[in-house]
């Protein structure tokens, strides 16, 4: 077997590994999270910051070592939107009317400048340009947001097929995901479209800061490209296919920072002048101080600046304040607003994987350092009570692990009763609809003049949201509101319920 058609079926594997990760039943998507998640750079960098776990170290070094031996590879076969611009790529060719054509090559200017933006946005606890670049999340959005839809449009269309032979599903339905939300990354994806038709790997070469940091590696690498000069024809044929850009025949070199690993040139050389071989060594005159190695040196020092400078306290960074006077709620296991914020790539795997879709994408509830980041969308769901999933699956720890019972414990937000709008208190009739629905019997009633009036024991609530989604007036008479730091509400006991006897009137009776 080639090395193309194995690079080819390993990118498959995983690609679609990556879409049932994000689209599969639930068993399947907490599975995949545990192997895939940690193979992805960036969304693993922030994880080793936030909550440390050795599966995310080690696929920290792994994604370091291959790098180092082999080179860019991980850019071919690991990264989801790496494969979705091959499988652009390879259908565009299917529709090209040339039978070939060199891609553009990226400007190193710009691809280090998207670097150390994006090194001084996380250095200051900012990861909205991070998460609009990382590739992970942004394929992650794209899941989410149009392939899901389009694959429950066609299980609910289905569903209607199998009525009339007696066959009854469920339908399902996908999350509430904002115009503003849509535009952007309809926006983004337009953007990579284009440039993968016309430009080939032009995204990962000057835009991807995971392709800048990794190139930066594997300038090092043991395993390197050669181009034998005295061999080649000039047909230009490896540069025809070469989807990173990455040789230029006019100086016989092959720039193994843009080089991704897809091996395409290979083949495409009848001289066989393109070898991949050990790194051959270079007599050092003394004089080898080049601009490719100054910007080794100057990325290597700036990417390790941002990390430490990241995991410094972050009171010593300025804070944005929340775009709204009423900030929204975080999901169980992001502990604070602040915590959520500075750890959450938008990648929307929890908005996917929710049960209820309460998740919502947001774009600026969090302001301009959470642009896109889900929130709990009460108007349209509600947290499940039996319900952990988003804590399972979460790969920068955003949403941290937590137990079912102690999430059912997790005050998140706090119900808020609007006595002026609530249909019992204005027209003095029974409804009790919060109250039926209230996982944690936060909300009781007391009887006035045969009317049930709510109340919100605040001790017992944990802000799920059920009671603002059932409640029937509009606007909602009971609302909850974020809490700043999550809490531990008090658990409901049920009281004793005493029951007296009492003696019968005659010993003697038989009954």
């Amino acid at each position: 077997m080639s090395l193309i058609r194995f690079r080819k079926i390993i990118s498959i594997i995983i690609f679609v590994s990556f879409v049932l990760l994000f689209l599969g039943p639930d068993i399947v998507s907490t599975f995949l999270s545990g192997f895939l998640l940690p193979l992805q750079l960036l969304p693993a960098i922030v994880r080793i910051i936030t909550r440390p776990e050795a599966l995310f170290i080690a696929g920290i070094i792994f994604v370091i070592l291959i790098t180092l031996i082999f080179g860019r590879v991980y850019c071919s076969f690991l990264c989801p939107l790496g494969t979705l611009q091959d499988l652009l790529i390879a259908e565009s060719k299917k529709f090209s009317r040339r039978p070939g054509h060199s891609f553009s090559r990226p400007q190193n200017g710009l691809r280090y400048t998207f670097l150390v933006l994006t090194v001084m946005a996380l250095s200051a606890g900012f990861l909205s340009l991070a998460g609009l670049l990382d590739p992970y999340s942004f394929a992650g959005r794209i899941f989410t947001y149009f392939l899901q839809p389009l694959i429950v449009w066609i299980y609910n269309l289905a569903i209607l097929a199998l009525k009339p032979f007696d066959i009854y599903l469920y339908p399902k339905q996908t999350a509430f995901v904002p115009l503003s939300v849509l535009a952007v990354t309809a926006g983004f994806f337009l953007l990579i479209l284009y440039l993968a038709v016309t430009r080939g790997r032009l995204y990962c070469n000057t835009v991807c800061p995971v392709g800048t940091l990794l190139g930066l590696l594997s300038r090092a690498s043991w395993m390197h490209f050669t181009l034998d000069q005295k061999a080649c024809s000039g047909c230009v044929q490896c540069e025809k296919v070469c989807k990173a850009g990455c040789i230029d025949l006019q100086t016989a070199s092959l720039d193994m920072s843009r080089c991704i690993g897809c091996f395409n040139c290979v083949p495409a050389c009848s001289k066989g002048a393109i070898r991949y071989q050990l790194k051959p060594r270079k007599i050092d005159t003394g004089n080898s101080w080049m601009p490719a190695r100054r910007r080794f040196i100057i990325g290597g020092i700036a990417a390790a600046a941002g990390l430490l400078a990241y995991t410094a306290d972050i009171r010593l960074f300025p804070q944005v304040p929340a775009a709204s006077a009423n900030p929204p709620v975080t999901p169980p296991g992001s502990i604070s607003a602040a915590r959520y914020t500075r750890a959450c790539t938008a990648c929307s795997l929890c908005v996917s994987v929710c049960p209820t879709q309460v998740l919502t994408p947001s774009f600026a509830d969090f302001g301009i350092a959470g642009l896109m980041q889900p929130k709990m969308n009460y108007e349209k769901s509600f947290c499940d009570y039996e319900c952990n999933l988003c804590s399972k699956v979460c790969p920068t720890g955003a949403i941290g692990p937590l137990g079912l019972d102690e999430k059912k414990l997790t005050q998140i937000g706090e119900a808020e009763l609007l006595q002026d709008i609530c249909v019992v208190y204005v027209d003095h009739q029974n409804c009790g609809a919060c109250g039926e629905v209230c996982p944690t019997h936060a909300i009781r009633f007391v009887e006035k003049q045969n009317v049930l009036y709510p109340e919100i024991d605040k001790q017992y609530c944990i802000g799920c949201g059920a009671c603002q989604l059932a409640c029937p007036t509009s606007p909602r008479s009971i609302v909850v509101h974020a809490k700043p730091v999550h809490q531990k509400a008090e658990k409901y006991v049920e009281p004793a319920v005493t029951i007296q006897q009492t003696k019968p009137a005659n010993r003697d009776f038989p009954f």
